[in-house]
């Protein structure tokens, strides 16, 4: 919502008795949420899907609000040798439609993940490494892989589990429709109303810790303005992705509290340096360029005022906790000189004229901070003609392979908390049969770096393993291909009666009704 508006529909609010209004019934919740949902869970891999389908299915294994992996629909795990893990499944756990969880079902799901039709971004790289999904017995499944994969229980987390009598002759757009959206989740569908409200009810014989809530609305409501205006009026009682500039607002609004805290997702300038890229690309090529593009992005301003104080300056692609992450790294030091002496050894003494692609409305702020970093290029002579796309085109536009974009900004999250996640898919040369470096998209490769990352994702031994994921960490980050700038945020607002627990992990920007809680 525009600043100019906001103001008045907060007295409308104040002055209606609006803010302070109980949820639509005691045991009831309705979310204002932005992206329009997919309800196959292995259809078009992103954080709102997997947002969505937490509620309806279950996977083996789990992350909690803090990131730990924790059991779900199998309750251990364990290697067998170096090419096998064995995963004991949960006993007693039914489907929405009543029939019983098997192993059966597991092979069915995660055979169907890489062969689901059309899919613009699938979830096969979650079975990297995967060669068979044999059945042992009725409970126990084994996961054969390419040699030992110390990251799959990880790796699988979310990986949805469908009833395969369930979906036998079934589609994804029947799925979408909700006609066989069945899972073993703590909800399950009760109506879809076209591309605008999913409703959902408590799913009774649910194998874990029932939700607090009987039923949930989902509300899409794509417009920034349109879900601070629901939640004002008392249409619904959260809502997500609140626009920062927006959230001392909301938070003084009455009856209304704001939610915030941290993300495992990290907003970076990818800089392009594919040879296919041409001239265009050239300047790029020079480590000295990426250096002083490095030089000109004033990080702690860009927290500062893009940002409005919400999250903190990032050192590299990655959070602290994260296992491989690099305790002693800095960001290069904001220094408009340093950068434009760089750019005059490289050659370029009056700087030069390029493109800057970006997306707007998929990541908190990304077309202000594009506008930003325009403007901190264009200070040390490098003239950027800024391009904000909508998410679907941005990222056709940047794709894997084929980015003829010099200059991108976008955003990763490491949902495993491990490095070996992000090194494989941002800093591994891309190679589409190996499904290595899926996201690589500054079409970095080189193979020193490749040989560390292989060898780290087979290694058995942690102290070993972790010098691998450092080692290959820091030589990326020496290139400057990916120039890290903050940690996203994550901000949320809701009606005073409800408690959201934001968490931490990989999971704090999906929006979920299971840490909603009245108060």
């Amino acid at each position: 919502m525009s600043v100019r508006v906001l103001p008045i529909a907060l007295a409308l609010a104040a002055m209606l008795g609006l803010a302070g209004a109980a949820p639509a019934g005691a045991a009831d919740l309705r979310i204002g949420t932005q992206n329009v949902p997919v309800l196959d869970p292995h259809f078009l891999l992103l954080d709102s899907n997997i947002a969505y389908n937490q509620h309806i299915y279950g996977a083996l294994t789990e992350t909690d609000a803090q990131g730990r992996l924790v059991p779900d629909l199998a309750t251990e795990w364990r290697p067998q040798g170096d090419n096998a893990w064995r995963f004991t499944l949960r006993r007693g756990v039914t489907f929405h439609d009543g029939s019983p969880f098997t192993a059966d079902d597991v092979v069915f799901s995660l055979n169907r993940v890489p062969n689901v039709p059309n899919n613009p971004s699938p979830y096969s790289g979650q079975l990297l490494g995967v060669t068979e999904i044999r059945k042992v017995d009725d409970f126990t499944v084994d996961i054969v892989t390419d040699g030992f994969l110390p990251l799959l229980p990880a790796q699988i987390a979310k990986l949805s589990i469908l009833s395969e009598r369930a979906m036998a002759g079934r589609t994804t757009e029947d799925m979408n429709q909700g006609r066989a959206a069945i899972g073993t989740g703590p909800y399950r569908v009760t109506r879809v109303e076209g591309r605008e409200r999913i409703f959902l009810s408590r799913f009774e014989n649910y194998q874990g810790q029932k939700p607090d809530w009987e039923n949930v609305e989902f509300r899409i409501l794509p417009s920034d303005g349109a879900r601070s205006a629901a939640l004002l009026s008392g249409d619904v009682d959260l809502i997500e992705f609140v626009p920062l500039q927006d959230a001392a607002r909301l938070a003084k609004a009455p009856g209304i509290t704001v939610h915030s805290g941290g993300s495992p997702r990290v907003m970076y300038v990818g800089v392009n340096v594919d040879p296919k890229l041409e001239a265009a690309g050239a300047p790029m090529r020079d480590p000295r360029v990426r250096q002083a593009i490095s030089q000109a992005l004033n990080r702690d301003g860009l927290v500062r005022s893009t940002l409005e104080g919400y999250g903190r300056v990032a050192t590299q692609v990655g959070v602290p906790g994260m296992l491989g992450y690099l305790e002693d790294l800095r960001p290069d030091p904001y220094n408009p000189d340093a950068a434009r002496k760089l750019l005059a050894e490289a050659g370029y003494p009056d700087g030069f004229t390029t493109s800057l692609v970006c997306p707007n409305g998929r990541y908190v702020a990304d077309a202000q901070t594009c506008q930003a970093v325009g403007q901190m290029l264009a200070r040390i002579g490098i003239k950027a003609s800024v391009e904000t796309l909508p998410a679907s085109v941005f990222f056709s536009r940047i794709r894997t392979g084929a980015n003829s974009a010099p200059l991108f900004l976008t955003a990763w999250s490491n949902v495993m908390g491990d490095a070996g996640y992000t090194l494989n898919n941002l800093y591994h040369s891309f190679d589409r049969a190996a499904k290595m470096g899926s996201a690589n998209r500054s079409g970095y490769a080189d193979a020193e770096t490749d040989r560390m990352i292989d060898a780290a994702l087979r290694e058995a031994n942690p102290t070993r393993r972790l010098a691998l994921l450092q080692g290959a960490g820091q030589r990326g980050m020496e290139s400057r291909v990916l120039l890290p700038l903050f940690s996203v945020p994550v901000v949320l607002a809701s009606r005073n009666g409800i408690r959201y627990d934001v968490g931490t992990s990989g999971s704090a920007e999906m929006t979920s009704a299971m840490r909603a809680h009245p108060r």
